[in-house]
C-alpha cells in the first residue's frame, strides 16, 4: 500500500485540470481526488476505493469519472439529454415512493380500524389469555 499515486496518473490528472490533485488520507486509508480553491485547503471531490470499500490505487477510472462530470468536455445537447433522463428517473421514483407510502399508510390504518371495531378479537388482546384450572369437583 503506497501513499503516493502513480506518476502517470498524476500527469493525466494535471492534463485534465492543473488545479486537480490526489492526496492519501491516513485515517481512512484511501486516496482523495482534490480540487485546489482560491483560498483555503483543497476540497476533496472524489474518493478512490474499490466497490467493497477497500484500498486501491487511482487509475483511469477516476480520470473517466472526472471527464464525464466536466461540462466543458461534453456538448450541450448530450448534457441536457442526460439531465432530462435523470430528472425523469427521479420523478418516476418519487411517484413510486408516493404510491408505496399511501399503500403502507392504509395497511396501518386497516389494522388500527380492526382493533378499534372488534375489541374482543384474539389479535387485540394485550396479553395471552390463560384459562383457569379447575380444582375440586365440577358439576
Amino acid at each position: 500500500m503506497s501513499a503516493t499515486p502513480d506518476s502517470g496518473f498524476m500527469r493525466k490528472l494535471k492534463k485534465l485540470d492543473p488545479k486537480l490533485g490526489c492526496e492519501f488520507d491516513y485515517d481512512t486509508e484511501v486516496f482523495f481526488i482534490t480540487y485546489e480553491r482560491a483560498t483555503g485547503q483543497p476540497v476533496p471531490i472524489l474518493i478512490v476505493k474499490n466497490t467493497d470499500g477497500s484500498f486501491r490505487q487511482p487509475d483511469d477510472r477516476e480520470i473517466e469519472a472526472l471527464h464525464q462530470g466536466d461540462r466543458k468536455h461534453v456538448d450541450q445537447s448530450t448534457y441536457l439529454e442526460k439531465a432530462a433522463k435523470y430528472m425523469e428517473d427521479v420523478r418516476t421514483k418519487t411517484a413510486r415512493d408516493r404510491r408505496s407510502n399511501i399503500r403502507d399508510y392504509t395497511k396501518d390504518d386497516k389494522i388500527q380500524l380492526m382493533r378499534a371495531l372488534n375489541p374482543s378479537s384474539k389479535a387485540n388482546r394485550p396479553f395471552r389469555q390463560i384459562a383457569p384450572k379447575v380444582t375440586g369437583k365440577v358439576f
